[in-house]
């Protein structure tokens, strides 16, 4: 099995039990008195929230492993993942005062070409909040296009996140049960784009730089 195949399997075993999972929660929403599937639906939140968080998270760490499996030069990859492995050397190094940062300028300046290899770059966090700005920054470190989550924004931000927010904050918020197969449909059409990200990119190489003019 090549790096790809192992990628594209990775993605899709984390992929199936979420889905099958989300499924279950939807089941057991439907069951019962009002007064527990009202119960249910409102702790149902949360878990599909993360599984929206977990899933990405997982799909680009794991992308970032198949990178460093084929253990690709700096200079050939995009300068995305360049900036990932000066991120995981700064923080590493614990950087105070302008004169250990310009000495740490100057150290990158006269860098060798390095391998993108495993402990080498810093990982991607959902930092427990991947609302569209997160998932744009996300997006942007490891250079996948963030276009085909913008149809999802408000979903993510103003329904997803703000009620997992006020539910996780032990406010009262009323949520219909039936709502709940809705909210699981949609994270698994964010699931499946991201599957479908991470795939893409590593069948059509977009981690590598662009030839100059």
């Amino acid at each position: 099995m090549n790096a790809v195949d192992r990628l594209s399997t990775r993605l899709q075993e984390d992929i199936v039990w979420r889905i099958r999972e989300l499924s279950e929660v939807v089941r057991a929403c439907a069951d019962g008195s009002v007064v527990r599937r009202s119960a249910l639906a409102r702790s149902a939140i949360p878990v599909i929230y993360a599984h929206w968080e977990g899933y990405f998270v997982v799909a680009a760490n794991t992308y970032l492993q198949f990178l460093s499996g084929i253990r690709m030069p700096m200079s050939n990859l995009r300068d995305e993942f360049w900036a990932l492995s000066i991120r995981k050397r700064f923080k590493t190094q614990q950087i105070g005062g302008d004169n250990q940062f310009n000495r740490f300028l100057l150290e990158i300046r006269s860098d060798p070409d390095r391998l993108f290899k495993r402990g080498s770059f810093d990982k991607i966090n959902g930092r427990s909040n991947l609302n569209s700005e997160v998932l744009s920054s996300c997006c942007n470190a490891v250079a996948i296009p963030v276009e085909p989550y913008k149809q999802y924004f408000d979903f993510i931000d103003r329904d997803l996140i703000a009620k997992r927010n006020h539910i996780a904050h032990g406010e009262s918020l009323k949520f219909p049960a039936s709502d709940v197969g809705a909210y699981r449909d949609s994270v698994v059409e964010l699931l499946r784009i991201t599957q479908t990200q991470f795939e893409n990119a590593s069948v059509s190489g977009d981690y590598l730089k662009k030839a100059g003019p």
